[in-house]
């Protein structure tokens, strides 16, 4: 009785230290999303964000009050301003931020390499194209989306609104009152969304117009003969 008592505490040590053993080998095939290329007053995850460092899927990003942080995702570029915190996702061949709150600029040149989710929908570039976005997360029921160059489009469980070059909308969750008429499928009454153009952006006027850029030159600096496309 007592060797076969010792017998299985034996194998179940063996087992945990090969789980432990293998730990760092499992971390070690996964596969980073980008990299943190500059950073101020921010974090990642629980730790300070530190240039050059690897982002992997799952992992959370936040800047203080005076915080930024600007990472390179794949050929995309993000940028976050102060009071923002967003977390990164592998879905398929698409890296998604899904912004809480604050404010994120982003730079890419296809719809599938990058998409920012908020709690109104989900942004992407609208044609395929090289596109600066800036999309801010006012609360849980309003958005602001700015269109600095190029088109983009949010979807909104399959209802998409496009963002025009230039110009800027919030989007507000209408009160259920407001909403009669969009029915689901199971005819459940879905959450309607107002939209407002509040503004047309200069392309550098403002301050609104500042991650733009600061994402334009990153990405005209990132460009060597021949052109980018």
């Amino acid at each position: 009785m007592r060797s076969t008592v010792l017998g299985a505490r034996s194998c179940l040590v063996a087992f945990l230290c090969f789980s432990l053993l293998n730990l760092p080998a499992m971390a070690a095939t996964a596969k980073p999303l980008g990299m943190v290329v500059l950073a101020e007053n921010a974090r990642l995850d629980n730790a300070n964000a530190i240039k050059g460092t690897d982002l992997y899927s799952g992992d959370v990003l936040s800047t203080d009050q005076s915080g930024s942080l600007r990472l390179k995702v794949g050929a995309s570029q993000v940028y976050l301003l102060s009071l923002t915190s967003a977390v990164l996702a592998q879905e398929g061949a698409t890296v998604r931020a899904k912004l809480d709150h604050g404010t994120l600029g982003f730079s890419t040149v296809a719809a599938d390499q990058l998409s920012v989710e908020t709690p109104l929908g989900i942004v992407r570039s609208a044609d395929g194209q090289h596109v600066l976005g800036q999309v801010m997360v006012l609360s849980s029921k309003q958005i602001e989306v700015s269109a600095f160059e190029g088109t983009l489009v949010v979807d909104s469980d399959g209802q998409l609104k496009t963002i025009e070059q230039g110009a800027t909308y919030t989007a507000t969750l209408a009160a259920d009152s407001d909403a009669a008429g969009a029915q689901g499928p199971t005819g459940a009454v879905k959450p309607g969304i107002n939209w407002k153009r509040v503004a047309v952006v200069a392309f550098f006027v403002g301050g609104t117009a500042t991650i733009a850029a600061i994402l334009w030159v990153e990405a005209t600096e990132s460009c060597t003969v021949p052109p980018c496309n």
